[in-house]
């Protein structure tokens, strides 16, 4: 880089990020706009790193930072918010992608984003100078190829990269950046603040529009929804304090976790197999009893021979409610506590969190991962509030989905004989419609027997479903 690209980095509006600070700091962000508000959260979630330095904000506005020793804090901050704005949005799709593959590799929801903000520094500031095109094609191939890398390798490879030079030859194709390109037009900025105060503000007004992929949600709260539990989208959605009590009770689910804990109360200490696993008879008896095929119930060897039965035992342990100590399966207090009292709307709920949020839904079948399909569960049940009052095709609704997350069709582009429409269709049919939403009793589905296509199910949501869930966006 050269010196004057180092100037414009270090002049960072920071009496405002000063300003912002303080307010974070003291909990007190209702009078922000939702953009500072955004990046007020981003200066706690870097507080431990940078405290003097976001405390003195106001005082340091004329420090110049070394690029080649120091870290620019206000930069570094700056630089997160661009790059989660690019993964809440899917634009570029390469950066949700490289996000994603990162945190498949154990890689923290924060340093992924670090990973992502040094590669687009890369290529972001001779196009906010106006001394070159933002090379967004060298952009997305930079991130694809690191996508396959170790997380703890990428620094080091990046340094040995070339850095970003004008090569007007490239064709420019990602539209978040082809309208920041419009709206900059002409203009060219002298420090990185002007660029900043310009990019914030137009920022910000892409990250409330409603999209029509998204149903109405905006990428912002598209993000939340993706990345944040249940309990903290409440302006988005919440659990209502009076659901339907007696349709919790009809949920298959219920019934389960309600005849499994019943019968470990009776048996146990309920001595496990060699592997660990529940004995062969509670197994059999269990699999008789709840069969995912009632119409071809065959006996089965052991409890890895019924996905749905070793599923539920491990939600029951990550609920809390059963335990296996000393090769022995017992209920805790609390699933004592179920079995003799009963079944209700704290218990669903908890439930309802630990399948969203804990449970693996990919150990049910053999389909490839496909993490979006239960990340975006929570866009899913708006898509069933938007779409699913009356019946309506599953296939429908799968394509809404597809819609909202096209990243996904490029995981299983690959795969010979099958549609990636089709292979992603029926998985999130299969995933989210059948072994979330109907076994907790969320949605109603007609048309399903054991010779049925999955696309030609009718989805309807259920009284459960209506009275769970209090909405605030999206009427339908």
């Amino acid at each position: 880089m050269t010196d004057s690209l180092f100037d414009a980095l270090r002049s960072v509006n920071r009496k405002d990020l000063h300003r912002i600070w303080l307010k974070a700091r003291e909990g007190k962000m209702e009078g922000l706009t939702e953009e500072e508000q955004r990046l007020g959260k981003v200066m706690l979630d870097h507080s431990d790193e940078y405290f003097t330095q976001f405390e003195f904000a106001d005082v340091m506005a004329d420090h110049q930072f070394d690029p080649e020793s120091e870290v620019d804090p206000y930069l570094h901050v700056t630089l997160h918010t661009v790059v989660e704005q690019q993964v809440a949005s899917r634009d570029p799709i390469e950066a949700l992608q490289f996000y994603n593959a990162m945190i498949s590799r154990k890689c923290s929801r924060h340093d992924a984003l670090h990973l992502l903000a040094a590669i687009l520094l890369k290529f972001l500031f001779p196009f906010l100078q106006g001394t070159g095109q933002m090379r967004l094609d060298a952009y997305r191939e930079l991130l694809k190829k690191y996508k396959s890398r170790r997380p703890d390798k990428i620094p080091d490879l990046l340094d040995k990269e070339p850095d970003s030079v004008e090569d007007e030859t490239i064709p420019q194709h990602v539209p978040i950046f082809d309208g920041l390109h419009d709206a900059i037009g002409d203009q060219s900025f002298k420090t990185m603040e002007q660029a900043q105060a310009f990019v914030d503000s137009w920022m910000n007004k892409q990250n409330a529009s409603p999209l029509p992929d998204l149903l109405g949600l905006s990428p912002e709260q598209m993000h939340r929804l993706l990345y944040q539990p249940l309990g903290q989208t409440a302006d988005i959605v919440t659990l209502t304090t009076i659901p339907n009590t007696n349709e919790i009770a009809l949920a298959p689910v219920v019934k389960e976790v309600r005849y499994f804990l019943g019968r470990l109360g009776e048996l146990q200490p309920l001595k496990t197999t060699a592997k660990g696993n529940l004995p062969r008879s509670f197994s059999r008896e269990f699999h008789e009893q709840f069969s995912e095929t009632p119409g071809f119930v065959s006996p089965i060897k052991s409890e890895e021979d019924d996905w749905q039965l070793m599923a539920l035992r491990h939600i029951l342990d990550m609920s809390g409610w059963i335990r296996k100590r000393d090769g022995k399966f017992s209920l805790t207090k609390k699933g004592t506590k179920i079995v003799e009292v009963g079944f209700g709307r704290e218990e669903y709920y908890h439930l309802l969190e630990v399948y969203l949020h804990r449970f693996n839904w990919a150990s049910r079948d053999l389909y490839p991962s496909l993490e979006i399909i239960q990340h975006g569960a929570l866009f899913s049940l708006y898509l069933l509030h938007r779409k699913a009052k009356e019946y309506i095709d599953a296939a429908e609704l799968s394509r809404f989905f597809i819609a909202a997350f096209p990243a996904v069709l490029m995981e299983v582009e690959q795969l010979p004989y099958r549609e990636p429409t089709d292979f992603v269709g029926r998985a999130f049919r299969i995933r989210f419609l059948e072994r979330f939403c109907e076994y907790f009793g969320l949605v109603t589905i007609q048309g399903k027997d054991d010779y049925s296509d999955d696309r030609e199910w009718q989805v309807k949501v259920t009284p459960l479903f209506e009275s769970a869930f209090e909405w605030k966006v999206g009427s339908p």
